[in-house]
This record gives C-alpha cells, sequence and structure tokens, in this order.
C-alpha cells in the first residue's frame, strides 16, 4: 500500500449548474476537470433550505434579483439554499476533485510575494476557468493554520474549510457548494429607477454604467457584520443594513434607498446581527436618477472667510493674485527659515527591501520637511515633480531644480487661515474652499468622527476631499462636478460652484494656469440631515 493516505471524500453529485443533471455532467466533463474523485459515494441532498418567499410574479430574467424597473418580492433562485456538491477530508500531499474544482493540499509552500514571503501549509484551489468572466481569478492559494475554520470564495462556488491541530494540519475538511446566481451583474443605465436585489446567496455586487458613472454597491456578509458599500466615482458609503430600517443616499446625480432586509437561512437580528457562521441576508435597493433642481440666485459675499445662510458669489479677494512674500534657493543638507516655517532639504538612505529576484536593491532619497507650529509637520516626496503646502495664512510652492541638489521654495500669502471648526450647522449652510481661502473646514455632528471638507492643492489643480463617519468623496476638482451632492452619514454636501481665478482654466482634463500655482474655488452647500 503506498505511503500516501488516501483522500477521505464524500461526494453529491447535483449537475454543473442549476438546469444540468448529475448523469449530464459526468458524461460531457469539463475539458479541464472529469467528474468528482471515483472513490467518493454520493449522499443525499441535506434537508432544510429556506422556504421561497417570492411573488409568483417574479419574472424569469429576475429570478437571481437583477435589476428591473419594478421592484419584486424575494426572488426564488436567493430564497432557496445552495447547491451542495460534496466535502472530504484531505491530509498533506492529497488532491481532490470535486465536480469542476480541484483541491491540493501543499504542506509547505510560498505565500506572499518575492518581495514578502513565507512558507507555510497551503490549499490550492482551482476551478473551471469556463466558470468565470475572461478577467475574473479561476483559483487561489489559501494559508492554513490550526484549528481554523474559513470560507473561501471562487467565482460561483465557496468552500468552508476545516482544519485539525498540527504543523502542517494532519486533516483539512472541505465542502463545497455553488451559487445559483452569479455573483455580478450589470445594470444597464436608464432614465427609469431601477430596483435589484443584493445576497449573500446571489449577486453580492451591481454595478451601474460601466462605461459612465460606475455607481456600485456591494453585498459584503462575511462574519456576523454584514455591510452594503456604496461607491461612485471617488465616493464610498459604509452601512449596516437593518430589517425594517430604510436607508436613503444620494450619490451625485442619483438617489440609492436601501428598501428592505431579509435575514437568510441560520442568521437573525435583534438588534445586532446573529448568525451561525457567516451572515446570510438579502437586500433589495433602488436607484433613481434626479432631475435637477431649482437653481438658486447667489447674493453678493460678504466675508470670504465665513459661511453664510445664503449661495453668494465667488468673494473677489479670493479670485486676486496671490502675493510673493518670499523666493529663495535651499541647498541639499540645509535649513531655511521662511515666516512661521522651517524648511529642510534632506538625504535619507532607504535599506534594501525583500529577498530573492522582487529584492529592492538600497537606495538614496531626499525629501523636504516643512516644520510649522507643532505638532503640523509636511514631508514632501518632490520625485514626481513640484509640492505644495498650505498652513495658517500663508502657502509654500517647493520646486526641484535639474540637479537635484537645490529646490525652489516660493512663500505666499493667502486671504484666510487654512483651517477652521465650525459650530454644528441646524441650517443649510454655503462654505467656499479656495487656494488661498479655506483649505479645511470641520463641522461636528451626532457622530464621534466630524464632517470635513477640505481642498488639497496640486500643481494640476486642488482636489476635493470630504469625509465623514463611514462615508467620504475624493476627486480632482472639474467644473462638471456642478450639481453633484453626496450625502455623509449626518449631512448632504452640495457641490454649488467651481470658478476659476483668472490666469487659471480647465482644459478638459487638468488646470492649467500662467501662474505660480492653479487658483480655484469650490462652493458648497451643506444641509444637516435627520437620523436614519
Amino acid at each position: 500500500m503506498s505511503s500516501r493516505r488516501l483522500v477521505t471524500a464524500v461526494v453529491v453529485l447535483l449537475g454543473c449548474d442549476r438546469h444540468e443533471s448529475a448523469e449530464l455532467m459526468c458524461a460531457d466533463p469539463s475539458p479541464t476537470f472529469g467528474c468528482s474523485d471515483p472513490r467518493a459515494q454520493p449522499v443525499a441532498r441535506p434537508p432544510g433550505a429556506a422556504p421561497s418567499l417570492a411573488a409568483p410574479a417574479v419574472p424569469a430574467d429576475r429570478r437571481c434579483g437583477e435589476a428591473g424597473e419594478l421592484p419584486t418580492e424575494l426572488p426564488p433562485d436567493l430564497a432557496a439554499d445552495r447547491t451542495p456538491l460534496g466535502s472530504g477530508v484531505l491530509h498533506p500531499g492529497d488532491q481532490l476533485d470535486i465536480g469542476k474544482t480541484r483541491l491540493r493540499y501543499d504542506a509547505s509552500t510560498t505565500h506572499g510575494t518575492h518581495r514578502v514571503s513565507r512558507r507555510g501549509p497551503g490549499l490550492h484551489i482551482e476551478i473551471d476557468r469556463a466558470e468565470v468572466g475572461p478577467d475574473a481569478p479561476w483559483g487561489t492559494l489559501v494559508p492554513l493554520d490550526p484549528d481554523e475554520r474559513q470560507p473561501v470564495l471562487v467565482g460561483p462556488y465557496r468552500f468552508d474549510l476545516r482544519t485539525s491541530a498540527g504543523d502542517p494540519p494532519a486533516d483539512l475538511t472541505v465542502t463545497v457548494t455553488r451559487d445559483l446566481c452569479p455573483a455580478a451583474a450589470v445594470v444597464e443605465p436608464a432614465d427609469a429607477p431601477r430596483s435589484l436585489w443584493l445576497s449573500t446567496e446571489g449577486i453580492r455586487t451591481h454595478t451601474y454604467d460601466v462605461s459612465g458613472q460606475f455607481l456600485q454597491l456591494a453585498l459584503h456578509g462575511h462574519g456576523v457584520a454584514p455591510r452594503v458599500s456604496v461607491t461612485d466615482r471617488g465616493y464610498f458609503y459604509w452601512l449596516e443594513p437593518r430589517p425594517g430600517v430604510p436607508h436613503r443616499l444620494r450619490v451625485g446625480a442619483r438617489i440609492v434607498t436601501i428598501e428592505r432586509v431579509v435575514p437568510g437561512p441560520n442568521t437573525r437580528f435583534d438588534g445586532i446581527w446573529q448568525a451561525d457562521g457567516d451572515a446570510r441576508l438579502h437586500v433589495r435597493a433602488r436607484i433613481e436618477p434626479l432631475p435637477p433642481g431649482p437653481e438658486i440666485a447667489p447674493v453678493a459675499p460678504t466675508d470670504p472667510c465665513t459661511p453664510s445662510a445664503e449661495r453668494t458669489t465667488v468673494p473677489p479677494q479670493l479670485q486676486t493674485a496671490p502675493k510673493l512674500l518670499a523666493d529663495r534657493p535651499l541647498d541639499r543638507g540645509k535649513n531655511l527659515a521662511l515666516g512661521p516655517f522651517t524648511v529642510g532639504y534632506v538625504t535619507v538612505e532607504l535599506p534594501p527591501v525583500g529577498n530573492g529576484p522582487g529584492r529592492e536593491k538600497a537606495q538614496t532619497v531626499s525629501h523636504v520637511q516643512v516644520l510649522a507650529a507643532k505638532p503640523h509637520e509636511f514631508v514632501l516626496d518632490l520625485r514626481s515633480g513640484s509640492r505644495f503646502v498650505r498652513h495658517g495664512e500663508n502657502l509654500l510652492r517647493i520646486d526641484p531644480d535639474d540637479s537635484g541638489d537645490r529646490v525652489r521654495v516660493r512663500q505666499f500669502g493667502a486671504v484666510c487661515p487654512h483651517e477652521r471648526t465650525l459650530p454644528a450647522f441646524q441650517a443649510p449652510t454655503y462654505v467656499w474652499l479656495g487656494t488661498f481661502g479655506r483649505t479645511y473646514v470641520s463641522v461636528p455632528g451626532r457622530a464621534t468622527i466630524p464632517l470635513s471638507l477640505a481642498l488639497r492643492v496640486d500643481i494640476d489643480g486642488p482636489r476635493l476631499d470630504l469625509g465623514s463617519a463611514d462615508a467620504s468623496f475624493s476627486y480632482p476638482v472639474r467644473p462638471d462636478q456642478i450639481g453633484l451632492a453626496f450625502t455623509l452619514r449626518e449631512h448632504l454636501v452640495e457641490i454649488v460652484d467651481v470658478v476659476p481665478a483668472p490666469g487659471t482654466r480647465h482644459d478638459g482634463q487638468r488646470w492649467q494656469t500662467y501662474g505660480a500655482v492653479p487658483v480655484v474655488n469650490v462652493q458648497l452647500a451643506v444641509t444637516p440631515l435627520s437620523a436614519p
């Protein structure tokens, strides 16, 4: 008898997908994998699939929660359980085929990259490449630790792993199930609303308008803390779905509503999610285009540094050319006192990183340190070009020369101190951010993390960074963003105006200027929201 221990496997064959029988699967096997291991014995399908909650009127092309104009009840293929394909026990060195999946237990393999890696036991998982899209992975390597349970998803398959004690673990139990539905779907853009279902048992990611706005909704169900993420170009929102608690978000020019949450098999919600293993649930969402609202005529501005209860025209002080206060060279290894700043041009030796073919050699890197009033310190890497520091009522521009032995430091006077903390808003409030105006404003709310409104100055033009608890928006400022609004937990923030100063223009890709820095001013409307 061979010294290699036999694979102990129990496999149930229920077909390649929901329409195929076991006989068809074995009569016409995958070109990559054959039928399940011939040593396996079939078992009956385990009972306990969740009862269907779907209405008979669910269209056939929406059985997995695909998008449509009208909302549906829970589709039947989401209410059903996953298809069990089989289970088996592997020992180090064993290989096992279950359906169109192949499992190989390697007692010692490399985990990580060429730069950072370690050796240890691992499970190589590979599925039939035809089961996934052209750009999706069809395999993975899973590190194995003793006495551990973990789920692994590859394509439409789920592999539930359980290891025994030992190093490497003496036994690896694997249970393989297959989703009835695809894990991802694309929603074509439309003028009408679109209703869809997210599910841990089906479509977990819906992507709306792939070539345009790229609005994406995803359900993350690992563990017992499920979350829904809503992302757009530069926008991210992270929320906990709860039965009976709808969420309504403004995302750019659309409204996203989490309408309904249904716990799945072995999952319940009692103020917190509880589950036997990973939480399993279904979420119905709705995407609606939002027609533009009435335009509010601006009034004359007052103080350029103070918020207003009304939309205003751009304060003229923010449109004037900046005043040059100093223009000084700085040699490598030297320091320069410049107003409230101490600027140093520093050389740092970086040690080698990694091992093997990907090892990076030691290198010398130069960077600029800017010290202002403590605790403010800025470290600037000039390898990508000119850099800016906006602090207090000053703006520094630092440029490297061609030799790399010297930098040029220019100091400009600003109109407003860069930072301000405002009291909590009780009504819609308008705030101007500008290259030489305010660049950072924070507003407290009910959450421990306040709302932050920031304008990052850059050689190619400013970047708007908005953030709050579990929500953020970060994207270069563009004129075509006017009218877009984003829900940031307790506030709705709308981009009302984008006004460049004379000598600055946008060419469709980036900001261009005849001066030392692109000067752009952005007016935001901030509206406090009631608790969901």
